[in-house]
């Protein structure tokens, strides 16, 4: 049995390096789509921790921390949603140059 787990494992195994690159690549793509005048959105410190932001979002991109909302800019899709969700107007959006 213990060489049959071991032969289930090593693919998994082979595949993590792939799976980080992919990761890294991924990552570089985000970081130029931003460069080319993206929308970023920011929560700002009076966010009272309502979660319309939250419940609204279509990638799940935010967490409560802190006491307020945060948005994860790397699950960030910048669709402006959380934006136009927010009642009280507590979300920022910068376009990067």
């Amino acid at each position: 049995m213990a060489a049959g787990s071991a032969a289930a494992t090593a693919p998994l195994l082979m595949e993590l390096p792939l799976a980080k690159a992919n990761a890294a690549h991924a990552g570089e793509n985000a970081a130029a789509e931003l460069a080319k005048g993206m929308k970023v959105y920011y929560i700002m410190d009076q966010c009272i921790g309502c979660q319309v932001c939250r419940a609204n979002c279509p990638a799940e991109a935010i967490r409560y921390g802190n006491c307020r909302n945060e948005i994860v800019q790397s699950k960030c899709i910048h669709c402006g949603v959380c934006y136009e969700a927010c009642h009280i107007g507590n979300i920022s959006v910068t376009v990067v140059a």
